[in-house]
């Protein structure tokens, strides 16, 4: 599993729900509405993100599936984030990563 498919894992598994692999699916594992809530709002507690509800059921929500859409979100965000910057700033950014 990838660092953000353990987090869903992790996170769905202290909601109750067992998964065993990353093409584990939410609601067969007996996911609800109520969880999905929880789900959300540990991720966005955890890891700061808001993930787009419609998004996660563009396809069967597995671990994978929900991983994927956190990785969206991070670079949606991280997007958003350098938008306002000026070049100057996003230069200054970069070579920080160096």
């Amino acid at each position: 599993m990838t660092p953000e498919e353990a987090a869903v894992a992790r996170i769905w598994t202290e909601l109750g729900l067992k998964p065993a692999s990353a093409g584990d699916d939410f609601f067969d594992l007996g996911g609800e509405s109520l969880t999905l809530v929880g789900f959300l709002a540990r991720v966005q507690h955890e890891m700061g993100l808001e993930l787009p509800v419609d998004e996660l059921f563009e396809e069967d929500l597995t671990v994978a599936f929900a991983a994927r859409v956190i990785d969206r979100a991070r670079m949606a965000a991280a997007l958003a984030e350098l938008d306002g910057m000026s070049d100057a700033e996003v230069a200054q950014l970069l070579s920080r990563a160096d």
